[in-house]
């Protein structure tokens, strides 16, 4: 049983990985084209640009959220395979990335109450 919950789980991590991929690039996208329409409309000299700090938000939000789909990928991997290095190697990751997620977070607010 414990054999299949370890091949369920390699067949599953990538995926979720892959789905925190999906959004990241998500993201970029939206704010590659809000940003291409901003400068369009400058371009013409239109008086209603995107703010800047919508671009901003587009792209943050959805990178916040790929890191947890990476995030939860890493945990499930490391639930299913404990050794003494992944477990050291997973603590660094949630480490980093929680401290990103944090910066991205307070900078999301701040765009927010704008």
């Amino acid at each position: 049983m414990h054999q299949l919950l370890i091949e369920l789980v390699e067949m599953a991590v990538p995926w979720i990985e892959m789905i925190g991929i999906v959004v990241v690039l998500w993201g970029a996208t939206e704010g590659l084209v809000k940003l291409l329409l901003r400068i369009k409309s400058a371009l013409v000299r239109e008086s209603q640009l995107i703010p800047i700090s919508h671009i901003r938000a587009a792209i943050g939000e959805k990178t916040a959220l790929g890191l947890d789909f990476f995030l939860a990928g890493d945990i499930i991997q490391t639930i299913m395979v404990p050794t003494w290095e992944s477990l050291a190697i997973l603590g660094g990751i949630v480490v980093i990335r929680t401290v990103i997620a944090f910066f991205l977070n307070k900078d999301l607010r701040e765009l927010a109450g704008k």
